[in-house]
């Protein structure tokens, strides 16, 4: 289980709805949790415990309402859920000792009512689900040690199905509410990445996309290649802002994707490439990695053609098994790793790109001696 920590900082639309709906279902089990106590009043043996805790849960709803306006972002932190968990137990365990014994396994509502159900479901929004159902189960035990409270010594059947039911209601809500949650959130975040896709193809459409269209238009003629250049970023740009995907994210095995991404790389730059691809039939097929790969290969062949000054290079991938490796190297003027600071492309689009996926990356580089770009991972990481 990853460590105890918000799963959302930034509130979104999503976040503030969801907090909402928790925060009016405090207060409406609030509500039926001072109705009941008042209606079973005859039974309560301790009355100022009674109302003392009507009212901390009164005090505790008032102040999540207050930070839902003011600062929600720390309704989600852990140490408001651990309080809150803390409440919803507290309130079963006080049940069973401001009661007349008899009452915590009696036809009578208990006094924190719902709550507990409604702190595993604010625990499984703020923090996932398994946390979720955790603090639903740490909540659910106060059932027991309120029973306890109240002078209950013998378990039947009966009793043990009544605690077990109340866990298995906490937890199961507290996952099913954790998962719908993140599902939301997902949801929400492709959407709006969509939206800021079509934003940016409307602002690019009448700017650059138009400019490279004129330019393939203008210099079939004159300079065939220079327009076959503008005609594949046309048509490269245009696949990521309309459909969101690039040459090299058509899919198929590593060599499939590494050759379409060195042929359209080799075409731009007018860039001579020999491509080796020994890859293993029964490799695990493994998407997300071999997309990293073959688009941190293109940038690594954007910086041959740009600062190598050589007009060559070589990319080797072995795949055997468990294991890859991938090589791009050329023989170019080279440069000094303890030197030279990596630039953003080398940083971001290679080495920080691959480590996301778990491929370990290896430059070696000297002056007047080329560069190589290692690239190694194993799929049992």
């Amino acid at each position: 289980m990853a460590a105890l920590q918000p799963v959302h900082i930034e509130q979104t639309p999503t976040d503030r709805t969801i907090l909402q709906v928790i925060a009016i279902a405090r207060w409406a089990i609030w509500g039926w949790l001072a109705v009941t106590t008042l209606l079973q009043r005859e039974h309560v043996d301790q009355r100022f415990v009674a109302i003392a805790a009507v009212v901390l849960a009164l005090g505790w709803s008032a102040m999540c309402t207050v930070l839902l306006t003011k600062r929600p972002t720390m309704l989600v932190a852990p140490w408001f859920i651990v309080i809150e968990i803390s409440i919803a137990w507290g309130l079963l365990l006080i049940d069973g000792w401001v009661f007349t014994p008899g009452h915590s396994f009696g036809s009578g509502q208990n006094l924190a009512g719902n709550w507990p159900l409604v702190s595993a479901i604010s625990a499984a929004t703020a923090l996932g689900p398994y946390w979720g159902t955790a603090l639903g189960l740490v909540a659910a035990t106060g059932r027991y040690f309120g029973a306890r409270a109240n002078g209950v010594r013998a378990y039947d059947n009966d009793r043990v199905l009544s605690l077990v039911s109340s866990a298995v209601l906490y937890t199961v809500a507290a996952m099913v509410f954790g998962a719908l949650a993140a599902r939301l959130r997902k949801v929400e975040n492709e959407v709006a990445l969509s939206l800021a896709r079509d934003e940016v193809a409307r602002t690019l459409h009448d700017g650059v996309l138009q400019t490279l269209s004129l330019v393939d238009r203008r210099t079939r003629q004159s300079d065939p290649e220079l327009a076959s250049v503008a005609r594949a970023s046309d048509r490269e740009l245009r696949a990521w802002l309309f459909h969101g995907v690039r040459d090299d994210d058509e899919g198929g095995r590593l060599e499939d994707r590494l050759r379409r991404a060195v042929d359209r790389v080799a075409r731009m730059h007018d860039l001579d490439v020999s491509v080796s691809v020994l890859d293993d039939p029964d490799r695990p097929a493994n998407p997300t990695l071999d997309a990293a790969v073959a688009a941190a290969v293109v940038e690594a062949l954007n910086n041959v053609a740009k600062h190598a000054s050589v007009a060559k290079a070589v990319v080797f991938a072995d795949c055997d098994g468990d294991t890859m490796l991938v090589t791009v190297r050329d023989d170019g003027v080279g440069f000094d790793p303890v030197t030279v600071t990596r630039g953003r492309g080398l940083n971001d689009s290679i080495v920080k790109r691959l480590q996301d996926v778990g491929v370990d990356v290896e430059i070696k580089s000297a002056l007047g001696q080329g560069t190589e770009i290692r690239m190694t991972t194993t799929h049992e990481r």
